[in-house]
This record gives C-alpha cells, sequence and structure tokens, in this order.
C-alpha cells in the first residue's frame, strides 16, 4: 500500500497537469471567438455601421456607404472565416508552404508556376478609383477584424503561426482560386487527347471523342449523334496491331469514375409560367465540399436613398466584398460552369540557333526565366525557376517540343470587377451586359428580372482565337494562329424570353454546336442528361411556384441508368444464372431498383458500378495502344464516350470485341462478374452494398487531416446521402451542391435556401454547422435571414 500511494500522487498530478493544459486550451479556442454583440469604435468608416446575426450566425450587414459596406463584410468575413480566406490566397499564390510546411511544396512548386501574385498587381493597378476604394476599404476591415479580435483566429493558434495581413491584391488571388477549381490549369486534359489521337486511327478517335450524344439538351439548336461505328478496315480488335496491343496491355484496375463536373445547376421560369407572375430563378452551384465553406451567406444593405441604396441577399466568397450569386430586389442571376475552352497548350519551337530563345511570327524571341523563392515554414527557403513564353510559362520542359499553356486567367485583362454593375442592373438586359464586361471564370449566366423576363449569356472573357484545334497541342508561331484579343460585348450570344418561358444550363453545351464552338471551343463540357432531365421537369410543370424549383434541384431518378438497367436484366438471362447465384443475387436487386439514386438502395449501386466495369473494360480495350505508347498516361473516356459506348454494347460488332473473348455475352459478363466481385471486397455481401454505404458525406476540415483526434470535434457528420451525377441532385462524397437557392425578384421572403458546413469556422461558435442538416436532408429554408439575435455596431474614428 505504501507503493501505491506515490503511484496515486504521481497519476494525480499527470491528471491536473493534463486537465490544466486542456483548460489552457479551451480558454485560448474561446478566446479567438468573434465578438458578435456591443460596440466596436476606431472603425475606417464614415457612419455607423452594423452586423446583425440571426439564430444561425447569418448575417445582415448595414452601413451607409457602399464603402463602409465593402469594410464591414471585409471585417465579418475575417471573424469567420479568415483562415478559409488566407488558404484560398496562399493556394492561388503558391505560398501554402509558408504556413504548412514542406509538406505541401509540392502543389506550391506547381502552383507559382502560374505567377498570379504578379497578375493579381497588374488587375489591382488596371482597377477604377471606384472599384479600388472598395478593395481598400474591404482590406481594411479584415485587417481591423485582426487587430480587434481577442487572440488570432484559433487555427493559427494549433499551428503557432501568426496570421499575415490582407493586402488588397489577396482579393484577386482569391478570384484566382476560382479559376483553379473550374478550368484545368496544367494542359494535362489536352495532352492525353493529343496522345489518344497520335496513337489511334483518325476515325477511330473521333468516334471515341464525339461533340455529343442522344441525351444533349441545349436551350437552342438540336442533339448531336456519335458517328457510325469504324469499320474492320479502319479498326480491327480481331487481327493485326489492335489485337496485339488490346492482348499485350496492361489490364486497368478497377473503373473509370465518371469525371466530376465542377459546375451546377440553374434554370429560370419567366412569369408568365408562375404562380404569381414573378420569375422565377433556381440555382445550386456544385464544387469540393470542405470546411471551411467555400460560400458565406449574406444580406447586405446600404441604407441609402436613391441609385446608393443596395439590398442584396445570396452568397458572398470570403475574399471579396461583392455578392456572387443572388438578388439585388430587381434582378436575380446565378450561373454554372460554361466548359468552353479556356486553356490551350501552345507547342514551343525553340530557336534551332540559340536555345535560350523560341520561334514567333514576328521571329526568334528570349524566353522568360524568373527565379520564384518559395518560404517553408519550419524549413529553408526553396527555389523555382519559371521559364515562360509570351504565350504563357512552359509546364512541360520537353527540351525538344516544350509546351507552354495559354489560360485566360494569365491575362489581367481576363479578370476585373464588372460583377458589381450586377448589383444595381434592374433589368434582364441590364444584367447581361454586366456578365458579358465581367472579368470572371466563364459562366453561364443566368438571369430574371422583376417584371418576370429571363435572360441567358455567357459571364467572363473570351478570347479571340484564330483557326486552329484547340483541342490539340499546336504551333502559334505561324499569323493568324493562337489569341488575338477578347470578344465584344456585342459579339456574346445571348438568349432573352424564349416562347416556351424556360431557360436551363447544367454544365453541357447550351446553344447549337457551329455557335458554341465558334465562340468557346470544346472544353469538353458534360454529357446533357442532367441538363435533360431538367429541362424536362421543368416542361412538366405548366404553372410553376417557388416549391416546384426545390423538388426539381431534389430530384435524384435517374432516369440515365434507366436503359442500363434494362440491358443488364436482358443479359443475366436464365443461361447467364445458371450455376451463378451472385448474378442471380444482383439480378434481383435490378428488378426491385426503384429508379432512384436513394440512399438506401442496393439497385442503384449496382446498376452503376456494371455500367461502369462495363464503360472502363470497352475503353481500356479500345485505346490499348495509346496506353502502350504513353504508359505514364491515364487515359479517361469523354463525358461524350456514352454515346458511342451504347452504340458499341447494342450492336456489338465483332471486330470491336476484346480478343480475350469469343462473344460480346462473354465479354459483358466477365465486366458484370468484375463489378460483383469488386462490390462484394467492399461491402462483404450485396445487402450491405446500398448507395448511401458508398455514397457517404465526407466534409472535412483541413486541420483535421492533420492533427490526430481532432475529425469528430471539426469535420460534419458522416452520413449516407442520396443524389450522384446525371441528375438534378448532384451528390459525391465529397463534391456537390455547395448551395441550393430559389429566388424572384422583389419577392425574396418567399425565397429557399440550403448551404452546407454552416456560415462559421469555430468549433466553439453555436453556429457552427448551422444549418447543415437541412441541406443533407433537402429542407427548404428562408432565403432570407431571420430576426437578429446579435448586433454588432462599428462606429467611425
Amino acid at each position: 500500500m505504501r507503493l501505491l500511494r506515490p503511484l496515486r500522487n504521481v497519476a494525480l498530478a499527470v491528471l491536473i497537469v493534463l486537465a490544466g493544459v486542456w483548460l489552457a486550451g479551451y480558454l485560448a479556442l474561446r478566446a479567438s471567438l468573434p465578438r458578435l454583440d456591443g460596440n466596436i469604435t476606431g472603425a475606417q468608416i464614415t457612419a455607423r455601421a452594423a452586423i446583425e446575426r440571426d439564430a444561425e450566425g447569418t448575417p445582415v450587414i448595414r452601413a451607409r456607404t457602399r464603402a463602409d459596406l465593402a469594410f464591414a463584410t471585409g471585417l465579418a468575413h475575417a471573424q469567420d472565416r479568415y483562415f478559409q480566406m488566407d488558404l484560398m490566397r496562399r493556394a492561388a499564390a503558391g505560398e501554402m508552404a509558408a504556413l504548412l510546411g514542406a509538406g505541401v511544396l509540392e502543389a506550391d512548386r506547381k502552383l507559382r508556376v502560374h505567377g498570379f501574385r504578379r497578375v493579381a498587381r497588374e488587375v489591382i493597378a488596371a482597377a477604377s478609383a471606384d472599384d479600388r476604394a472598395l478593395l481598400d476599404a474591404y482590406a481594411a476591415g479584415v485587417n481591423f477584424a485582426l487587430s480587434e479580435a481577442g487572440t488570432k483566429p484559433w487555427e493559427y493558434l494549433l499551428l503557432r503561426a501568426k496570421p499575415a495581413a490582407w493586402q488588397v491584391e489577396d482579393s484577386v488571388l482569391v478570384a484566382f482560386s476560382m479559376y483553379l477549381n473550374l478550368n484545368d490549369s496544367s494542359g494535362s486534359e489536352e495532352l492525353a487527347r493529343l496522345q489518344l489521337h497520335d496513337a489511334l486511327p483518325l476515325a477511330m478517335f473521333a468516334f471515341l471523342s464525339p461533340l455529343g450524344t442522344e441525351w444533349d439538351a441545349p436551350i437552342a439548336g438540336g442533339t448531336i449523334r456519335s458517328a457510325s461505328i469504324p469499320g474492320p478496315d479502319v479498326f480491327d480488335l480481331r487481327n493485326g496491331a489492335a489485337r496485339a496491343a488490346a492482348l499485350a496491355a496492361p489490364p486497368v484496375n478497377g473503373t473509370m469514375e465518371e469525371k466530376t463536373y465542377v459546375g451546377s445547376n440553374s434554370w429560370a421560369v419567366a412569369g408568365s409560367r408562375t404562380v404569381d407572375k414573378g420569375a422565377l430563378l433556381a440555382n445550386d452551384m456544385h464544387l469540393g465540399l470542405r470546411l471551411p465553406h467555400v460560400w458565406y451567406r449574406a444580406r447586405m444593405i446600404v441604407e441609402a436613398e436613391g441609385a446608393a441604396r443596395r439590398d442584396l441577399v445570396g452568397v458572398t466568397l470570403p475574399g471579396l466584398p461583392v455578392l456572387i450569386v443572388g438578388s439585388n430586389g430587381q434582378v436575380a442571376w446565378g450561373f454554372t460552369n460554361s466548359f468552353g475552352d479556356w486553356t490551350d497548350l501552345v507547342i514551343v519551337e525553340p530557336d534551332p540557333q540559340d536555345p535560350s530563345r523560341y520561334l514567333t511570327p514576328e521571329g526568334s524571341e528570349p524566353f522568360e526565366v524568373r527565379e520564384e523563392v518559395l518560404k517553408v515554414k519550419d524549413g529553408p527557403d526553396q527555389t523555382l525557376m519559371v521559364k515562360s513564353t509570351r504565350w504563357g510559362p512552359i509546364v512541360l520542359a520537353d527540351p525538344k517540343r516544350p509546351l507552354a499553356l495559354a489560360w485566360t486567367a494569365h491575362h489581367a485583362q481576363a479578370t476585373n470587377f464588372r460583377m458589381l454593375d450586377l448589383e444595381t442592373a434592374n433589368t434582364v438586359e441590364a444584367a447581361l451586359l454586366a456578365a458579358n464586361r465581367s472579368g470572371v471564370p466563364v459562366q453561364n449566366f443566368l438571369a430574371v428580372d422583376a417584371s418576370g423576363r429571363i435572360g441567358w449569356s455567357l459571364m467572363g472573357q473570351v478570347p479571340v482565337r484564330g483557326k486552329y484545334d484547340s483541342t490539340l497541342p499546336y504551333m502559334w508561331n505561324a499569323p493568324g494562329v493562337g489569341w488575338s484579343g477578347w470578344r465584344k460585348p456585342e459579339e456574346y450570344p445571348r438568349i432573352v424570353d424564349p416562347p416556351g418561358g424556360r431557360l436551363w444550363t447544367a454544365n453541357a453545351r447550351t446553344i447549337d454546336v457551329e455557335s458554341w464552338l465558334s465562340f468557346m471551343g470544346d472544353g469538353m463540357y458534360d454529357n446533357g442528361a442532367r441538363a435533360a432531365q431538367i429541362r424536362d421537369d421543368l416542361l412538366a410543370v405548366d404553372v410553376a411556384n417557388a416549391r416546384d424549383m426545390v423538388n426539381i434541384q431534389l430530384d435524384d431518378r435517374a432516369l440515365f441508368l434507366i436503359r442500363w438497367r434494362d440491358y443488364l436484366l436482358e443479359l443475366l438471362d436464365e443461361d447467364a444464372l445458371q450455376g451463378r447465384p451472385l448474378r442471380a443475387e444482383a439480378r434481383k436487386y435490378l428488378e426491385e431498383w426503384s429508379g432512384r439514386a436513394t440512399a438506401e438502395d442496393v439497385g442503384y449501386r449496382l446498376v452503376r458500378a456494371m455500367r461502369l466495369q462495363i464503360r472502363s473494360d470497352v475503353f481500356a480495350t479500345l485505346t490499348a495502344a495509346a496506353r502502350l505508347k504513353y504508359p505514364d498516361t491515364k487515359f479517361s473516356p469523354s463525358a461524350q464516350f456514352e454515346g458511342p459506348l451504347w452504340q458499341l454494347v447494342t450492336r456489338q460488332p465483332a471486330h470491336m470485341l476484346d480478343p480475350r473473348y469469343a462473344s460480346w455475352e462473354e465479354a459483358l459478363l466477365a465486366s458484370v462478374d468484375a463489378s460483383l466481385q469488386s462490390l462484394i471486397s467492399e461491402c462483404g455481401t450485396l445487402s450491405q452494398c446500398t448507395w448511401g454505404a458508398q455514397n457517404t458525406l465526407s466534409m472535412r476540415h483541413p486541420l483535421s487531416q492533420a492533427v490526430p483526434l481532432i475529425g469528430r470535434w471539426l469535420d460534419m457528420p458522416a452520413q449516407p446521402l442520396s443524389g450522384d451525377s446525371f441528375m438534378p441532385r448532384v451528390q459525391g462524397p465529397s463534391f456537390g451542391a455547395s448551395q441550393r437557392m430559389v429566388v424572384s425578384p422583389g419577392r425574396e421572403a418567399e425565397g429557399y435556401f440550403q448551404m452546407p458546413g454552416g456560415p462559421v469556422d469555430h468549433p466553439l461558435s453555436p453556429f457552427y454547422g448551422a444549418g447543415h442538416e437541412a441541406w443533407v436532408h433537402g429542407e427548404p429554408r428562408p432565403l432570407l435571414p431571420g430576426e437578429p439575435r446579435h448586433a454588432l455596431e462599428l462606429l467611425p474614428k
């Protein structure tokens, strides 16, 4: 007993120390919570301003001038989301290692090549005096929030780092972070396309890469059906080189998942087609789901008379003093990613007389070489040498055939702050003009106005291209090739007040293919199945209301896969089931499938997995020659491959059959068996293979992956979710609707809104995760914030 007593004392002392450490840490975290009530003096504003928050933390920001509103918005953003803002600017600039250490150094190397901090400074230098005043005020508000806080934001306590002050150019870097999200920043897709083009007969390449399918659903123009299957004289898997390649190429492990289209849904219904004669806009933007969440919901009011008044509601992007999508009371707007061709790989021809120079239409020109210094937390500085051309930086440094990346984001002319003009637009035409003049990643833009009118156009700056195939790398050292300026607003395509009173966009082609390609190029836009389902949902509602729009947003019917279910049931006939109990069990689930992508459904997951395996196996066989020639490249089918694939599996031409099999039935059943075995390995039994078991939310904070044991405290719950890619309710484990909004301008009180993740990034805040459960379950909430529960007054110096 005497020996145990000292041990007990030691244990008690350890517990007291641990409790003290825990308490100190908790108190430090509590001290980093932002101030929500009372007065703050010394703000750089001209008159009193206020930030009111409702029961879920959604702010209403009030000020007397637009510059004061920008200041207060910067303060609110910094209070609730500064760490997110910091990561976004650092990611765009390639400066993450200075905060997070050597683990992100490779990402910095890739991103620093773009030189976005230099471009951001050029954008600021070209900004108007009014725009610069708003950006200055916003930056001042951000830095005022940091200086007035009780301690630094909680993430910096864990990282043992000091938050760097916000600079005006950082707002532009936040905008560039969206270019990185929405565009191909490496040229890798175009390079893979070139390699496929080089390895296959031209007719076969064209067959595998059509411009559309029978699923096309543009607002204007028709569908494009895939080309006919090339004959055995062009490509024959049963004989010759194609057969030898198919037998020699290594197998592709697993399936090739569908490409995740960072895009969105948006549609509009004219007042002539609604219950109350007010036009309706619906928009859900599809992005990666992470914490802190990308958008910041807010209502922003300038309490003034006449043209100076503002009453804006929707979502903002922390780091920018701008309403991204929403309503100004007269006009509401939303957008979806356009998937035009905004990046080109340029084949650079070195000067044969001097390797430090390259050839241009005007003759030889020296490469620009700059040294970038990469700061690394707790480590030595690293240097990066970046070689550039007049067209863009070298991204593939082959000494014989270097490739440069031409990207609209590299040009200061492509980025501006004309989105601010949407705040005062009072008609569809005014909104479309503001969109055409705006400098953002190019988007499909939909607008509706208070008179019931609707319109579509493009938002963002579009380059003028010469005549060349921009989907493949090309030499720009001859006259008439490459980019030669920017499109004028009057050249942009527009559709206003269509006869049917409905407009829709969903990352697929929106107008006739000739006009689309001549203006935008082919940026590998999405299959039209989702757009078609939205169109048909709209046409099925003769007279619409806001709740009808919500119902379309939550439509998880898997119409795209119905024909595959029927096809698989025919394939799994009596002969195929003989002595195959797993196939028989799978057929039972196919027969019982609800036709939806519901979380509890086994049948949906089976149909999806079988199609993906068939798609992967067929594509891998057809592209075996390219995989052998370029073993380091991962080739993936385009979104339009569904057209050729359906032709092949339904017509079953002998010369397109994998040479390892005697019949198409044998090959297809082998794919089915492979998919079933994969599901069994994942789930144990097919009965456990519900769609929700795979489609489980993984919405995590970056620090939960870096710091052990805090994930359960920081991350959103891992919940099974309904929805998938080829339907309006787009949903994946870490991708999906970043918000859902329905609004009629002038009737904002009748609008709806849902958003995952909540408004704030502090886990001790009562608002952490607020509204998230409503998003998970698809429960529409009011668009306008509720009654204020907290009020923070800002008083000028």
